[in-house]
């Protein structure tokens, strides 16, 4: 019998944290999420004798961009929810509960709760709107793209 490997992205939720009086909001029916990738600074090291190799180490780290992507319906409250947020240019928390759990994130005083029985992934970001996307034979689209100001932790389930 094999054994199963990894954890699908069926099953994954996504949560915002915004407002000023923080509220977590479930978002429903996103159809595609990109965290996006680090850059590392380089700074160079290299000696002025040296004649045939530069050296550096890594300087700090710039976050990367990442997207939401939705098949927007305006029936949909977190879809417009999301869609205002990105028009303002929000900054929100971005909390991923990976499939290999169901227990949803619970906020209290501003600080989010992440149950340990399922992986999580979160950042915080500030969003952007674009333009919807219209298609034959498509859903109406929009991608939202955001500016991570941190980097993303993984915190990885507890195995019992």
């Amino acid at each position: 019998m094999a054994t199963k490997k990894g954890v699908l992205g069926n099953g994954t939720e996504v949560w915002i944290l915004h407002g000023a009086v923080p509220t977590l909001t479930k978002m429903n029916c996103i159809t595609e999420l990109a965290l996006g990738d680090d850059s590392q600074a380089e700074v160079d090291n290299t000696c002025l004798e040296e004649t045939e190799v530069r050296t550096n180490d890594y300087g700090l780290s710039t976050p990367g961009e990442g997207s939401f992507k939705i098949n927007t319906d305006p029936k949909n409250a977190t879809h417009i929810t999301l869609l205002d947020l990105a028009d303002k240019k929000e900054l929100v928390g971005i909390y991923v509960g990976w499939s290999d759990g169901t227990t949803a994130p619970t906020v209290a005083t501003g600080a989010v709760d992440l149950p340990e029985d399922r992986t999580w992934s979160w950042c915080t970001a500030i969003l952007r709107k674009n333009s919807v996307v219209i298609g034959l034979d498509a859903l109406n689209n929009h991608t939202v793209p955001f500016k991570r100001q941190s980097k993303v932790t993984d915190e990885f389930k507890v195995q019992p």
